[in-house]
C-alpha cells in the first residue's frame, strides 16, 4: 500500500478559499451551488445593496468575471485529520522520552556493571544467621555456595552449627524460624548489579 498524503488530503477537504475577480480583482460572491459546483462572479453589487457606478446585474464584467469552483471539503475529514496530527505529535513526545530513558537506564546500568567490590582476603562481606533446619537447611548451603561462586566470603553466625541443624534440632531454635540474610556494610556499595572481585 502506498503512503498516505496527508498534506494533499488536508489540502483537497479544506474550504476553498473565495476566488478573487479577474478584472478588478476584488472578492466575488457566490451566485449559485449545484452540489460541490459553486459559480463565482463579481456581480457589481455593492455592500449598501446598490450596483456601483457602471455597473448593471449580468453585464460583461459579470459574464467575464464568472467561474466555477468545485468544492468538495468535508469538515468532518479536515478534524478527522487533525486528531491525527495530534495523536502523532503526542507519540513523537512519548517516544522522545522513553528514548532518553532507555538512554539513561543503559548509561546507569553501564555504572554499576563498571563497579566492583575488591574485599580483602578474608574480609566478610556476609552474614547468614537465623537459619532453619531440617529440608531448610540446604538454603543455608546454597546461599554458602552462591556466594562463594562470586568470591563474597562467608561466616556463619554460630559456626558451622547453623548449617547442620538436624530434624530434632528445629523444634526447640527458635531462631530457625526467622531465615535472615544480610550483607555487613563494608565496602559495599547499596546497589544492584555490582560485579564481586576476589583478591
Amino acid at each position: 500500500m502506498s503512503e498516505i498524503d496527508y498534506q494533499a488530503l488536508r489540502e483537497r477537504y479544506s474550504p476553498k478559499p473565495v476566488p478573487e475577480c479577474s478584472v478588478c480583482g476584488e472578492e466575488m460572491s457566490i451566485q449559485r451551488i449545484s452540489g460541490a459546483h459553486v459559480v463565482y462572479a463579481c456581480s457589481g453589487e455593492g455592500d449598501d445593496g446598490y450596483f456601483k457606478i457602471g455597473r448593471t446585474f449580468a453585464d460583461e464584467h459579470y459574464e467575464e468575471s464568472r467561474v466555477t469552483v468545485v468544492d468538495d471539503s468535508d469538515p468532518d475529514v479536515i478534524a478527522l485529520l487533525d486528531e491525527l496530527e495530534a495523536a502523532k505529535s503526542k507519540l513523537n513526545e512519548q517516544r522522545e522520552y522513553y528514548e532518553g530513558v532507555i538512554a539513561d537506564g543503559s548509561k546507569r546500568i553501564a555504572e554499576l556493571e563498571a563497579r566492583e567490590i575488591k574485599p580483602a582476603k578474608g574480609e566478610v562481606l556476609v552474614v547468614v544467621s537465623g537459619f532453619t533446619g531440617c529440608g531448610k537447611s540446604a538454603i543455608a548451603g546454597e546461599i554458602e555456595i552462591a556466594m562463594k561462586a562470586i568470591g563474597v566470603p562467608v561466616l556463619w553466625t554460630n559456626g558451622d552449627a547453623e548449617k547442620r541443624m538436624t530434624g530434632a534440632d528445629w523444634l526447640t531454635a527458635i531462631e530457625m524460624y526467622k531465615p535472615n540474610v544480610r550483607i555487613v556494610e563494608v565496602n559495599v556499595p547499596r546497589v544492584a548489579g555490582i560485579r564481586t572481585k576476589g583478591e
